[in-house]
């Protein structure tokens, strides 16, 4: 009967589609989206959705909610792209269409699409004289941004029973791991200017306390944990005249780790490194917090009810061209897909699911569903996502869903030429239906959520969340340093 539901989304898909493509298109970053924003809205409207703009105090957040009372059921919905990856759309072989420009290489433009569409087979429930509550959160600035942790901050999330998300992959499956809590910290030095050559002991180099603390950095690596990550970008290096010394210099850091206690007290111990560089080189420091995220706390009760609607929805048919062009794709990744079998295998240790891997390691697409394992360890991946500060909001969960050929690197040039194809569409359209039978399957039976909440409430007893500080507001990427 549900299913019945779910064909608001068949009826819709063009629509849908070229939404994702419209996104696709205008590729934005970190809280500059506003014409993917615009497309949206525009969609939202015409759909009979209750918008609100400008929410929790980020200019390009809002949210779409239809319906009323509980259970209150939340869709997470992204669309911002990433810089230096324009690429034309189609192609095997990297080919920009700007160069320089942006490019939806981690598919935010179907995330966001695909997130509209279970809210919009939601809605037809609802309409049908059901109770609750369906809100579709537009979430900007996840790459580097951290959007999601800003609307937190300012009280979002919180009174949702549940919220459900997916995300563009090579495979079918439910998310079960955690990721990276991190900090974002731009660091700055303040030295004395003078001749290099003339007068150096005049000066104070900012770029030599810099170097000095990148240095202290790299020697941190062997005493901490091993899952912990310390990256930086030199945004500033004081001059381009080598018979200067550089008077300023800035670096933007980026510290993570498994939990976000851990990633805070690793941002102390750089801290103090970049205090030591100062003292040093007798310059001045100051630091200024970016931003933060932290780490995904998934929700077994809704790992298990998103599995259940996506065995139910079942993966879509692809024709043999579409085999065909995504066999093309993964030939441009060297070795990619004996990598990526390898690592699935690897996460997946039950006897009976590393035999139905392996039957499958020579597809040319992956049209299948990874057995969910209900008892399993929760490893930490080496990226971070703002979903992680809704997960300590709410019970969370969250699936992937195949739009991409096998092998096909996350921020790559191969996942932006393959975000308007055919295959990216049918998964996204998956995605969406998956989610939307989730969240009815759980309207239908509230104590799914009642166990889901106890299994929060268990989870956090004792850790504490860490907010963005009140003072740091949301700011776009050409903004920062």
């Amino acid at each position: 009967m549900l299913k019945e539901y779910l064909k608001e989304i068949d009826r819709k898909q063009e629509k849908l589609c070229g939404l994702s493509d419209r996104i696709w298109d205008c590729p934005e970053t970190a809280f500059g989206e506003f014409k993917s924003e615009a497309a949206l809205l525009e969609f939202f409207k015409s759909e009979g959705f209750e918008v609100k703009e400008k929410v929790y105090g980020v200019e390009t957040a809002f949210t779409a909610e239809y319906g009323s009372g509980s259970p209150r059921i939340g869709i997470l919905g992204e669309f911002d792209a990433l810089s230096g990856l324009s690429q034309m759309a189609g192609v095997v072989e990297k080919q920009a269409a700007q160069p320089g420009a942006c490019g939806h290489g981690c598919g935010h433009n179907l995330l966001g699409a695909g997130a509209a569409a279970a809210a919009l087979a939601v809605k037809k429930y609802l309409e049908d004289g059901h109770m609750g509550t369906v809100i579709y959160y537009g979430c900007p600035g996840e790459e580097g941004g951290s959007g999601k942790a800003f609307m937190a901050k300012e009280g979002a999330f919180q009174d949702l029973d549940g919220a459900l998300t997916w995300h563009p992959a090579t495979v079918n499956e439910v998310n079960k791991d955690s990721s990276l809590a991190n900090f974002q910290i731009l660091y700055q030095f303040h030295g004395t200017s003078a001749h290099a050559a003339g007068c150096p002991e005049m000066g104070r180099s900012a770029l030599d306390a810099l170097e000095l603390m990148n240095i202290g950095c790299n020697f941190l690596r062997e005493h901490m944990m091993d899952a912990a990550r310390v990256h930086y970008a030199i945004t500033d290096t004081g001059g381009y005249s080598p018979n200067v010394v550089q008077d300023q210099a800035k670096a933007i850091y980026l510290i993570r780790a498994p939990k976000v206690g851990q990633a805070y007290d690793l941002m102390e111990r750089v801290h103090k490194i970049a205090k030591g560089a100062a003292l040093m080189t007798e310059t001045q420091e100051e630091h200024e917090f970016i931003k933060s995220c932290a780490n995904v706390v998934s929700n077994r009760v809704l790992e298990k009810v998103l599995y259940e609607a996506m065995k139910e929805v079942g993966v879509p048919v692809y024709t043999e061209e579409e085999y065909d062009l995504a066999a093309s794709y993964t030939a441009t990744v060297p070795q990619a897909g004996s990598q990526t079998y390898e690592k699935i295998i690897a996460d997946h240790m039950i006897p009976e699911h590393v035999k139905f891997l392996r039957e499958k390691r020579k597809s040319r697409f992956y049209d299948f569903i990874i057995p969910y394992e209900e008892i399993h360890q929760i490893s930490s991946g080496g990226g971070s996502t703002d979903v992680g500060d809704v997960s300590w909001m709410c019970p969370t969960a969250q699936i992937n869903a195949a739009t991409w050929a096998p092998g096909t690197p996350g921020h790559s040039w191969q996942a932006v030429a393959q975000g308007k194809s055919s295959t990216a569409h049918k998964g996204m359209l998956y995605a969406g239906k998956s989610i939307a039978l989730a969240a009815m399957m759980l309207m239908e039976q509230p104590e799914l959520l009642k166990e889901a909440r106890a299994e929060f409430d268990q989870e956090f007893e004792g850790q504490k969340y860490i907010p963005i500080p009140e003072e740091v507001k949301p700011r776009a990427m050409n903004q920062i340093g």
